[in-house]
Protein backbone atom coordinates (compact mmCIF):
# COMPACT_ATOMS: atom_id res chain seq x y z
CA UNK A 1 0.00 0.00 0.00
CA UNK A 2 2.60 2.51 -0.86
CA UNK A 3 0.02 5.01 -2.38
CA UNK A 4 -1.69 4.98 1.01
CA UNK A 5 -1.88 8.91 2.54
CA UNK A 6 -1.86 8.43 6.62
CA UNK A 7 -1.49 11.85 8.21
CA UNK A 8 -1.33 12.92 12.27
CA UNK A 9 -1.19 15.53 14.42
CA UNK A 10 1.99 15.29 16.89
CA UNK A 11 4.35 17.59 19.37
CA UNK A 12 7.92 18.26 17.39
CA UNK A 13 11.19 19.60 19.13
CA UNK A 14 13.12 21.48 16.31
CA UNK A 15 16.42 22.01 17.08
CA UNK A 16 18.91 23.79 15.20
CA UNK A 17 22.06 25.86 15.09
CA UNK A 18 20.43 28.99 14.18
CA UNK A 19 18.37 29.18 17.55
CA UNK A 20 19.48 29.42 21.33
CA UNK A 21 17.43 26.46 22.56
CA UNK A 22 15.10 23.86 21.22
CA UNK A 23 11.75 24.73 20.24
CA UNK A 24 8.75 23.09 20.57
CA UNK A 25 5.75 23.24 18.09
CA UNK A 26 2.94 21.57 16.78
CA UNK A 27 2.85 20.00 13.35
CA UNK A 28 1.58 16.87 11.29
CA UNK A 29 3.69 14.39 9.57
CA UNK A 30 2.47 12.71 6.47
CA UNK A 31 3.43 9.68 4.70
CA UNK A 32 2.65 9.60 1.18
CA UNK A 33 4.14 6.66 0.02
CA UNK A 34 7.85 5.91 0.61
CA UNK A 35 7.74 10.21 1.00
CA UNK A 36 7.13 11.27 4.89
CA UNK A 37 6.14 15.55 5.39
CA UNK A 38 6.68 17.22 8.21
CA UNK A 39 4.68 20.38 8.75
CA UNK A 40 4.94 23.04 11.86
CA UNK A 41 4.76 26.77 12.11
CA UNK A 42 7.04 28.49 14.49
CA UNK A 43 7.12 32.20 16.11
CA UNK A 44 10.51 33.07 17.84
CA UNK A 45 8.90 36.53 19.35
CA UNK A 46 6.54 38.48 19.02
CA UNK A 47 8.20 41.15 16.83
CA UNK A 48 8.05 38.59 13.74
CA UNK A 49 5.42 36.98 12.18
CA UNK A 50 4.72 33.30 12.19
CA UNK A 51 6.78 31.13 9.65
CA UNK A 52 5.34 28.22 8.04
CA UNK A 53 7.56 25.18 6.99
CA UNK A 54 7.00 22.45 5.06
CA UNK A 55 9.62 19.42 5.24
CA UNK A 56 9.60 16.67 2.41
CA UNK A 57 11.94 13.52 3.27
CA UNK A 58 12.21 11.61 -0.10
CA UNK A 59 14.86 8.34 1.42
CA UNK A 60 15.57 7.11 -2.03
CA UNK A 61 16.90 9.72 -3.14
CA UNK A 62 18.24 10.76 -0.02
CA UNK A 63 17.20 14.10 -0.36
CA UNK A 64 15.44 16.67 1.90
CA UNK A 65 13.48 19.62 0.80
CA UNK A 66 12.36 22.18 2.59
CA UNK A 67 9.81 25.24 1.93
CA UNK A 68 9.24 28.07 4.50
CA UNK A 69 7.12 30.77 4.29
CA UNK A 70 7.38 34.17 6.28
CA UNK A 71 9.28 36.92 7.11
CA UNK A 72 12.12 34.66 4.90
CA UNK A 73 10.68 32.81 2.48
CA UNK A 74 12.59 30.03 0.42
CA UNK A 75 12.77 26.20 -0.77
CA UNK A 76 15.98 24.41 0.11
CA UNK A 77 16.96 21.15 -0.96
CA UNK A 78 19.49 19.05 0.96
CA UNK A 79 20.94 16.17 -1.05
CA UNK A 80 23.57 14.21 0.57
CA UNK A 81 27.02 14.56 -0.60
CA UNK A 82 25.77 16.91 -3.48
CA UNK A 83 25.93 20.79 -3.40
CA UNK A 84 22.29 22.41 -4.58
CA UNK A 85 21.66 26.29 -4.71
CA UNK A 86 18.61 28.16 -3.72
CA UNK A 87 17.41 31.86 -3.03
CA UNK A 88 16.09 33.11 0.33
CA UNK A 89 13.53 36.11 0.17
CA UNK A 90 14.46 38.03 3.24
CA UNK A 91 12.87 41.68 3.91
CA UNK A 92 16.73 42.49 3.02
CA UNK A 93 16.36 41.61 -0.59
CA UNK A 94 17.40 38.16 -2.12
CA UNK A 95 20.17 36.20 -0.71
CA UNK A 96 21.82 33.26 -3.22
CA UNK A 97 22.94 30.09 -1.22
CA UNK A 98 25.17 26.90 -1.77
CA UNK A 99 24.05 23.75 0.27
CA UNK A 100 26.49 21.42 0.81
CA UNK A 101 24.53 18.64 2.45
CA UNK A 102 27.09 16.65 4.47
CA UNK A 103 24.12 13.90 5.76
CA UNK A 104 20.80 13.23 5.77
CA UNK A 105 19.30 10.58 8.40
CA UNK A 106 16.04 9.64 8.05
CA UNK A 107 13.27 8.33 10.08
CA UNK A 108 13.33 4.68 10.94
CA UNK A 109 13.99 2.02 13.74
CA UNK A 110 13.64 3.86 17.24
CA UNK A 111 14.55 7.77 15.24
CA UNK A 112 10.72 9.28 14.98
CA UNK A 113 12.18 12.14 13.28
CA UNK A 114 15.33 13.73 10.82
CA UNK A 115 18.32 15.40 10.82
CA UNK A 116 20.22 17.09 8.52
CA UNK A 117 23.78 18.21 8.53
CA UNK A 118 24.83 21.09 6.16
CA UNK A 119 27.13 23.87 5.10
CA UNK A 120 25.29 27.46 3.59
CA UNK A 121 27.45 29.26 1.94
CA UNK A 122 25.36 32.76 1.20
CA UNK A 123 26.94 35.22 -1.83
CA UNK A 124 28.29 37.10 1.29
CA UNK A 125 30.85 34.20 1.32
CA UNK A 126 30.95 33.34 5.05
CA UNK A 127 29.62 29.70 5.49
CA UNK A 128 27.42 28.80 8.19
CA UNK A 129 27.69 25.01 9.41
CA UNK A 130 24.44 23.74 10.76
CA UNK A 131 22.47 20.49 12.31
CA UNK A 132 19.33 20.91 11.75
CA UNK A 133 16.70 18.03 13.37
CA UNK A 134 13.13 17.53 13.74
CA UNK A 135 11.77 15.17 16.39
CA UNK A 136 8.31 14.14 17.15
CA UNK A 137 7.42 14.06 20.54
CA UNK A 138 6.07 11.17 22.29
CA UNK A 139 3.66 13.55 24.64
CA UNK A 140 1.03 14.93 22.87
CA UNK A 141 -1.09 16.27 25.48
CA UNK A 142 -0.11 20.07 24.09
CA UNK A 143 -1.74 19.94 20.69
Amino acid sequence: MDDERLEEKCLFEIRSGMYDEPIKSPGTVTKEGARIVYSWAEKHNDNEKETFFVMTLIKEESKAIVVRNGDVTSRMVFEAGNKTTSTMNTPFGPIDVVIDTDYINFPGGLIDGAEVSYTLDPDSGEPIRNIFSIKRLLQNEEI
